[in-house]
């Protein structure tokens, strides 16, 4: 993108012009909830919060992918570290957060192999150049993240590389949209929809959470102007009851989205149901390896099947991710968990709501 459209999107004046159009337009209390990470971070960047009217409550929602991950999870991946002659290969993020007893970066301060990588591609190189040793990666992402590893996958069977395998905890987004819909307890009156996701997903991906639930929804961008324009529709559709699934980011997301990714993501992958951390199973909302690529499935390699366990104790991540409560109502905020003592994987991510609300000190 063009730095002339950065800009554009950046503007004051139409920032401006959308903030006092929300603010004569808003006469009742809304619930919002941005469920991408990078859209929580955004908002706190920018000071979007600030602008807003009291009426308009912004809720962080499950669209962090570490958050999301559930804590047996987590575990397998401090047990592959355990295991003699395997690098454990993984992204940057996941490093710090804890397991039932101990992190990745703990694992590896001891001794153990665990090299972070900023794509599966490098995970697979790896694999290639030390072919006396076992390579898992950890597959944790969302349909941002998992078309790039079914592509490393078919990369690393094309180059017969044998000692690649990934253990997946790769999520779906709208099975959680309507799962939070159907939880007792949440209150959401629209949603803002995640650009990176869309990209790939096409709007069409929520048409059925919408027609069932029929909540306003609309994808939107990064900038300023686009995550304040994403509220005024928002706003727009309440105050009309009017209802609908927009588009207020067609600079890059189509209907369709993008068809070549979601080809390769079904090659390897099929729908299987998934744990998320504080929602618990929900059906149909993960990614597995299909049965022909079952030789890449660490956890059937390396009988890697735990038990799900609780989250730690007093942590109100689970809760936060729902938009059941906000960081500074968990117990254990800003005092036993810290970005440098954290309890909860959501203050551990860059996209957590947690890392975010202690970041810009709220």
């Amino acid at each position: 993108m063009g730095i002339k459209y950065i800009e554009e999107f950046r503007d004051s004046k139409i920032a401006g012009k959308l903030i006092r159009a929300i603010q004569s337009e808003c006469t009742r209390k809304l619930r919002l909830m941005e469920v991408c990470g990078t859209h929580t971070m955004s908002i706190f960047r920018h000071g979007i919060r600030s602008v807003l009217p009291t009426e308009i409550t912004l809720l962080s929602g499950p669209g962090c992918p570490v958050c999301v991950t559930a804590q047996k999870d987590i575990d397998a991946f401090v047990e592959f570290s355990r295991l003699d002659n395997l690098i454990v290969t993984t992204f940057g993020d996941l490093m710090k957060v804890p397991g039932s007893g101990s992190t990745l970066a703990r694992e590896k301060a001891a001794g153990a192999d665990v090299r972070i990588v900023y794509s599966t591609f490098d995970a697979v190189n790896i694999a290639k150049d030390n072919p006396d040793k076992e390579v898992v990666f950890c597959a944790v992402g969302f349909e941002t993240t998992i078309p790039t590893i079914a592509a490393g996958i078919l990369m690393a069977r094309a180059q017969g590389i044998e000692n690649f395998s990934i253990y997946s905890a790769n999520k779906l987004t709208p099975p959680a949209l309507a799962a939070l819909m159907e939880t007792p307890g949440v209150e959401i009156d629209g949603f803002i929809l995640p650009g990176h996701v869309s990209v790939i997903t096409g709007t069409r991906a929520y048409t059925p959470v919408f027609e069932k639930y029929d909540i306003p929804s609309v994808i939107t961008g990064f900038e300023p102007v686009d995550i304040l324009r994403a509220v005024h529709m928002l706003v727009r559709q309440n105050e009309s009851g009017v209802h609908a699934l927009e588009n207020a980011y067609p600079r890059a997301v189509a209907h369709e989205g993008n068809v070549k990714a979601r080809e390769v993501m079904d090659q390897v992958f099929e729908l299987c149901d998934a744990s998320w951390r504080g929602i618990g199973e929900i059906p149909g909302s993960g990614m597995g390896l299909k049965p022909e690529f079952r030789e890449f499935n660490a956890a059937e390699k390396f009988g890697m099947d735990l038990e799900e366990v609780p989250e730690p104790k007093g942590c109100a991540c689970g809760q936060i991710l729902m938009g059941l409560k906000t960081p500074e109502a968990c117990s254990l905020y800003k005092k036993k968990c810290t970005p440098m003592t954290p309890v909860g994987p959501c203050m551990v991510s860059s996209e957590g709501a947690c890392a975010a609300f202690y970041k810009y000190n709220i």
